[in-house]
């Protein structure tokens, strides 16, 4: 979909196209490709047309963006969270702070800082705590981008700074700068 091309080059002509899309689309499988692949950023068709509403800049996008949040649950595929994440943060508009903040509010959707030593070697990958916190520090960092509503992104933040997974540390540490 030639759309999806411009909305990601920026031009804000596409964002009815666009929206027109999403609003007819459910989220789709995520993209299997070997057994990191959850953990890679392999965008699916649906979460293309996500990001490319975010890079075109039109404020139009937040609201259809906003119904893909709420759909989003623990167990959507990461890549689903990721696209709606990113989309919010390029836009920064303050509408999505207050539902941002909801969805982090929601079982399952936070608390996946790890700042104690756990055995997770012997687990199966699916409890392994990566996904989670995957998950939830790029919502966050979308949450601070777009006003950060009641601090609970800074707060969530701070946490990952004391992350004993050295990446998701330095991730908050760059994201909160002087915070």
């Amino acid at each position: 979909m030639l759309a999806k091309l411009r909305g990601m080059l920026g031009d804000p002509a596409a964002v009815d196209e666009l929206i027109a899309a999403l609003d007819t689309t459910e989220f789709d499988p995520r993209i299997l490709q070997g057994s990191m692949a959850e953990f890679a950023h392999l965008p699916t068709p649906v979460d293309a047309l996500i990001l490319s509403l975010g890079f075109a800049g039109d404020r139009r996008a937040v609201e259809p963006i906003l119904r893909k949040l709420a759909q989003l649950r623990p167990d959507t595929p990461l890549s689903h969270h990721r696209a709606v994440a990113v989309a919010l943060e390029r836009l920064a508009d303050a509408r999505a702070a207050a539902p941002l903040a909801a969805k982090l509010g929601e079982p399952g959707m936070s608390g996946h800082a790890m700042t104690a030593i756990e055995s997770l070697y012997n687990q199966p990958v699916a409890k392994r705590r990566r996904e989670g916190a995957l998950r939830e520090i790029v919502l966050a960092r979308a949450l601070i981008h777009c006003g950060d509503f009641k601090g609970l992104g800074t707060r969530i933040m701070a946490e990952y700074r004391r992350d004993l997974r050295g990446l998701f540390a330095q991730h908050a540490d760059r994201v909160l700068g002087g915070r």
